[in-house]
């Protein structure tokens, strides 16, 4: 547990010394693995990866998700109280489905893990159904580390009368990988 401490002290001070708010010139933010077609990243390296190691995720290949590919995507805001019962906020970023999009999904679950530690899991079939988005901003400023971010599963439960009634276990903050799984 501490060393997991650590790994999130460092990345903290990290992002806090960059001084880049919007994550430019930052690497990778969100990992997509498992069961997907496309890769454009190899196999975890665990010696110099220790979030991943550190919460038991392992992959031989990926598709990674910089800031500024997230920024680039067209974005979708969503005003919803978040969380629920607290005031309303305006998330943005771009729709889930289309991030996973990208990375060609196989599978029909989807294990999101969060920089705490937090997993949840995810029917596919919910993110292809709902305009749920990867926020990477709110109130137009980026979701930082000690925050929300880097990113974060947001629902339209206010606006989409499916979703009305759902609680917040679903909506992951410090979002960091997105396993594919059957």
């Amino acid at each position: 547990m501490i060393r997991i401490f650590t790994v999130l002290a460092a990345a903290i001070s990290l992002t806090a010394c960059g001084g880049n708010p919007d994550f430019a010139e930052g690497g990778d933010i969100v990992t997509i693995h498992g069961q997907i077609g496309t890769v454009d990243r190899g196999p975890l390296n665990a010696e110099l990866e220790p979030l991943f190691r550190a919460y038991g995720i392992e992959f031989d290949a990926a598709c990674v998700m910089p800031f500024a590919s997230l920024a680039d995507m067209e974005q979708r805001t969503i005003r919803v109280a978040y969380p629920q019962g607290s005031e309303t906020r305006s998330f943005s970023g771009p729709l889930l489905r289309d991030v996973l999009s990208i990375a060609e999904p196989q599978g029909g679950t989807l294990t999101v893990t969060a920089l705490d530690g937090y997993q949840r899991d995810i029917p596919l079939s919910m993110v292809m159904e709902h305009d749920v988005i990867l926020a990477i901003r709110m109130e137009g400023d980026a979701l930082n580390i000690g925050g929300f971010g880097p990113a974060m599963i947001v629902w339209p439960r206010d606006t989409d009368e499916a979703l009305a009634d759902t609680d917040d276990s679903d909506w992951v903050w410090g979002v960091f990988s997105i396993e594919v799984r059957n």
